[in-house]
């Protein structure tokens, strides 16, 4: 399987400067390169253009770079701690292979928890395939990332987990011009014409563009009219609201979103929101229970915390 999953056209995400090998534009071919055989310098071109785009340096760092540096500065660091090229080249086939077997289980379970939403309208079940196939690949990226978080930084679980992050990224990337270029056409996936578990999908897929608020932004004020008649559900729109307001760096509303790292106790903290104090009085209005409940449940997840 390999990257296959995670392949965004260049010409859609964006080009950068010449790069003999590929590796800095393509996340396939930074996956396939054989770093073991020293060929790439550390202080070569391509690799200081990586270590820019790792830090930021560089400006308009598209996704698809994004996750080709992952994998660069990760096969250069692996590489340098092997102690021949057997064993280096034995390293990246574990870690592939370790890879390829997490994700394809995670494929077959979301498969199976997919949803059954099939219309009779041929136009509708397209829309219907489209969504459901890239939630699929959303959810089981997800999982395979948060199964392969490791510690290493020398080995094949190294290897492993940063596939998973540059699928995770990929994925992200391949969903919202999907769902992009179904919104040219429909003005939103709402439960009544398409279904309830494809609404949320498509809901979950723009959650998740979060390198593109102004998409997200749009995909609110789309779902907006549709809560009068429940085509969307009040808690999905409560989630994206949250999302598009802390990705434009304005208070949350509905405590949805949680710090990004854990506290030393394993707790979590919500991101600042406006009048906290009655947080949960409007989340009781979509249909959400306590937000410290919710935030007990992300640090059990995420941090670590027995439940």
């Amino acid at each position: 399987m390999g990257l296959m999953m995670i392949a965004v056209a260049a010409a859609l995400i964006g080009a950068g400067p010449p790069d003999p090998t590929g590796i800095t534009e393509n996340p396939e071919q930074a996956a396939r390169h054989d770093y073991c055989d020293g060929a790439l310098a550390p202080d070569s071109e391509a690799v200081s253009l990586v270590d820019a785009r790792l830090s930021d340096d560089a400006g308009g760092v598209t996704e698809t770079q994004l996750a080709a540096a992952l994998l660069v500065r990760a096969g250069l660091a692996i590489a340098a701690a092997q102690p021949d090229i057997a064993t280096c080249r034995a390293v990246f086939a574990k870690g592939q292979a370790d890879f390829d077997t997490v994700l394809a289980l995670n494929v077959r379970l979301m498969e199976r928890n997919v949803g059954s939403d099939r219309s009779r309208d041929p136009e509708i079940s397209r829309v219907q395939s489209v969504i459901n196939a890239l939630w699929v690949a959303d959810q089981a990226g997800r999982v395979t990332y948060s199964t392969l978080r490791t510690e290493d930084r020398t080995g094949s679980a190294f290897w492993a987990q940063r596939l998973a992050t540059a699928n995770a990224v990929m994925t992200d990337a391949r969903a919202t011009l999907a769902l992009r270029d179904l919104l040219d056409t429909w003005d939103w996936i709402d439960r009544h014409r398409f279904g309830a578990s494809v609404s949320s999908h498509a809901w979950i897929l723009a959650q998740h563009a979060d390198d593109h608020p102004d998409f997200q932004r749009e995909v609110l004020g789309r779902m907006e009219p549709y809560l009068e008649n429940g085509g969307v559900r009040p808690r999905d729109y409560a989630y994206l609201w949250d999302r598009v307001a802390v990705n434009t760096g304005r208070l949350q509303r509905y405590g949805t979103q949680p710090m990004g790292a854990c506290n030393a106790d394993g707790t979590l903290d919500l991101k600042p929101m406006e009048d906290p104090e009655q947080v949960d009085v409007r989340r009781a209005t979509v249909g959400l229970g306590p937000a410290a409940e919710d935030l007990e449940q992300m640090a059990r997840e995420r941090c670590g915390i027995p439940g």
